[in-house]
């Protein structure tokens, strides 16, 4: 069965949307200054990274749903991810 031009449209759509393998989406931002941001996984066992998991529970609890919302500048979020020392790989 031929596919129609919607069902490849969406195809089209979710294969940009992709993140790429070893990437977690976060939505940064407070208020209106949100940035969506792909993070590394190995980031997320960090202590700085915690304290920002933390945060977000603080703010929206548990139930978040969807992707996770930290709610923190972009700036701020660029500083402490730039402080997590690199895996020697």
């Amino acid at each position: 069965m031929p596919q129609g031009r919607s069902q490849k449209r969406k195809e089209g759509m979710a294969r940009k949307d992709r993140v790429p393998r070893g990437y977690v989406p976060i939505l940064i931002g407070k208020g209106e200054e949100r940035e969506k941001i792909l993070v590394h996984m190995e980031h997320l066992k960090q202590p700085y990274f915690l304290e920002l998991l933390d945060l977000a529970v603080q703010e929206f609890g548990y139930e978040q749903q969807g992707i996770l919302h930290i709610p923190c500048t972009a700036q701020a979020f660029r500083s402490i991810i730039g402080a997590i020392p690199k895996s020697k790989s």
